[in-house]
This record gives C-alpha cells, sequence and structure tokens, in this order.
C-alpha cells in the first residue's frame, strides 16, 4: 500500500511530504521517502518495524554535489 503523508520528518526534524509503502506481512515494516514540499527534492528517509519490538531508523540528507571523477568531492 501506498500513502502521502504530509508533515513527514527526518532526521533533522526537517518537515516534508512522506511517500510511504508498508510492506510485508506479520510485522510490516513502513518506509517513508521524506520530500521537500516546495521542490520535490530528496530529504531523508524513516523506516519503521512494528512487532515484538519497536525500531525506528531515520536518515536525513544534509547536502548534495556533482563531480566530474570517482573519489573527488565537492566544492
Amino acid at each position: 500500500m501506498k500513502t502521502l503523508i504530509d508533515g513527514a520528518e527526518d532526521a533533522l526534524h526537517r518537515r516534508g511530504l512522506g511517500v510511504q509503502i508498508v510492506s510485508g506481512t506479520g510485522y510490516p515494516v513502513r518506509r517513508t521517502l521524506v520530500l521537500d514540499p516546495k521542490t520535490y527534492a530528496y530529504l531523508g528517509y524513516r523506516e519503521q518495524w512494528h512487532g515484538a519490538k519497536d525500531f525506528t531508523d531515520v536518515f536525513a540528507r544534509k547536502a548534495a554535489g556533482v563531480v566530474d571523477h570517482q573519489g573527488q568531492r565537492p566544492r
């Protein structure tokens, strides 16, 4: 099942548009991509497992850049 969530939050507590997919049976896993509400740029994700124990994993992308060759760092 896919769901849109207004006000989803990444690891830096930035709010955005969440696109959530629920998968699995028994103990479902909720995976939510968090997108900037104006530009739809990727901000991060959140994963939640609900079962015998609850677990949440969150991630936030702080910056991105383009380089010409592998191993280079953006300026």
